[in-house]
């Protein structure tokens, strides 16, 4: 063995293994991340997360909080990294190399005072378009955060009615709502009860549907758009593959939602973007 290769061998093994090792990036959004408090490790991600790096043995592996702008960022910079259940973009893409789907979840909402639906005669299911334009309402969103493709469109002809912050955390906007900073909140039904279970904001909110996108959303894992990535990414599907098909994923992805009305069209929606794409 030449001398170079021994000393590098012997002094610093973790060299040889640089390419053994992925990198999850996370950021605290209950109940899919929880990282904190009585219900820490319990997110459906920090569940679903969990089967799958148990069958992903082969490599070893790392936990790292960030904001969206910081993974997204080093997403760019081609560093060895994956973050579960990244939404796919075309810009993003340019980028990223995506798994096959992972993770699935009840689709956006809008999260609203009661007193103030009631006020301005808001149904149950609305048109986004209308609170912006017919009641100039205002909202706050995560800087980098992808809402859906019919979501961030309409978000994009609305700026001026958008105040855009740059944070790792959801536990700021269900404050500043809370506050009457801005009108409405788009978040994730499970985040929005998970916020009024735990004392994070008031009951005095309800969740609207929103008109015109699906009930549920399907993501996969993006990685690094590198050769380490694509090989990463490779090695996912097929642990995705072994796992998927186990009651525990399903009990996984649905431990927030176990007595949601509509946990039965999320299972068939299960069943058809995630069992079928694997036959």
């Amino acid at each position: 063995m030449p001398v170079l290769l021994l000393i590098t061998f012997l002094f610093f093994p973790s060299a040889l293994r640089a390419n053994e090792a992925i990198t999850w990036y996370a950021y605290d959004q209950p109940p899919a991340y929880i990282f904190n408090g009585p219900y820490k490790g319990l997110g459906f991600i920090n569940k679903s997360q969990k089967l799958l790096i148990n069958a992903l043995s082969q490599y070893e592996h790392n936990e790292v909080q960030v904001s969206v702008g910081r993974f997204l960022h080093d997403l760019k910079l081609k560093k060895n990294v994956c973050i579960f259940g990244l939404g796919k973009t075309p810009e993003r893409s340019k980028y990223v190399t995506y798994s096959n789907t992972a993770l699935i979840h009840r689709n956006i909402h809008v999260l609203i005072n009661k007193e103030k639906a009631a006020k301005h005669l808001l149904s149950k299911s609305i048109n986004l378009v209308d609170l912006f334009e017919k009641h100039n309402f205002s909202t706050s969103i995560v800087d980098g955060r992808f809402y859906g493709k019919t979501i961030d469109s309409i978000l994009a002809k609305h700026q001026n009615n958008i105040l855009i912050r740059p944070s790792s955390a959801d536990r700021a906007l269900y404050k500043m709502l809370e506050l009457n900073r801005f009108d409405f909140l788009l978040t994730f039904p499970s985040s929005a009860i998970y916020a009024i279970e735990t004392g994070l904001i008031s009951s005095d909110f309800e969740l609207l549907k929103v008109k015109h996108i699906p009930a549920f959303m399907k993501t996969g894992i993006g990685c690094s758009k590198t050769e380490w990535g694509e090989k990463v990414v490779r090695d996912i599907n097929k642990a995705l593959t072994e796992i998927s098909s186990k009651p525990a994923y399903f009990e996984a992805l649905s431990f927030w939602m176990k007595d949601e009305h509509d946990k039965q069209a999320f299972h068939n929606f299960f069943k058809r973007e995630v069992l079928d794409s694997y036959k």
